[in-house]
């Protein structure tokens, strides 16, 4: 199958639940920027030791699930089929920060992004979460759709990986196993 279909080259794509939209239209805004934030994660992830990139990878997971359920319709049929985000996930996310500010100097001033290329890699992944969840938002606010769990995970999101980045400015890239 090949990636070039043609379909989009009037600016319009397809949704997950099949209906067009215009590539423009908070849908895409909003998925795209999703996508962004987990191209970042996977930059992030490849600083991380095996332990932290298993935490990653689930996070990815869990902003993948958060990109299905803004790509299908709320009426769609298909919604019932797709993995949202549980509390569970957040749980899990929390605990995560809790795990790394154990183990993270925090700052106690205002801090300039930059220290080393890890933490400036994590921050940028910070500032594009803080950006997607600013969409997830908006979206929620124009399709009329319940969007309470995402909008929390991608909070707390952004302050584990405001957290991470410091982990990292503390000289803490390959975490020991």
């Amino acid at each position: 199958m090949g990636i070039t279909t043609k379909k989009g080259d009037s600016g319009f794509t397809s949704l997950f639940s099949g209906e067009r939209v215009k590539k423009s239209s908070i849908y895409m805004e909003t998925l795209g920027t999703l996508d962004e934030l987990n191209s970042h994660l996977g930059l992030v992830k490849t600083k991380c030791s095996e332990s932290l990139k298993k935490e990653i990878e689930n996070i990815q997971t869990n902003i993948f699930s958060i990109a299905s359920t803004i790509a299908t319709e709320p009426s769609s049929p298909l919604r019932k089929q797709i993995k949202t985000v549980q509390a569970t996930d957040l749980d899990k996310l929390e605990e995560f920060q809790k795990t790394l500010t154990e183990k993270t100097k925090m700052p106690d001033k205002f801090i300039y992004p930059g220290t080393n290329e890890n933490s400036a890699i994590t921050d940028i992944a910070r500032t594009v979460c803080r950006r997607a969840e600013r969409r997830v938002i908006e979206f929620e606010e124009k399709i009329k759709i319940n969007l309470y769990l995402e909008k929390k995970y991608l909070n707390r999101l952004s302050d584990v990986l405001f957290t991470l980045a410091r982990f990292f400015e503390n000289g803490d890239f390959k975490e020991k196993e």
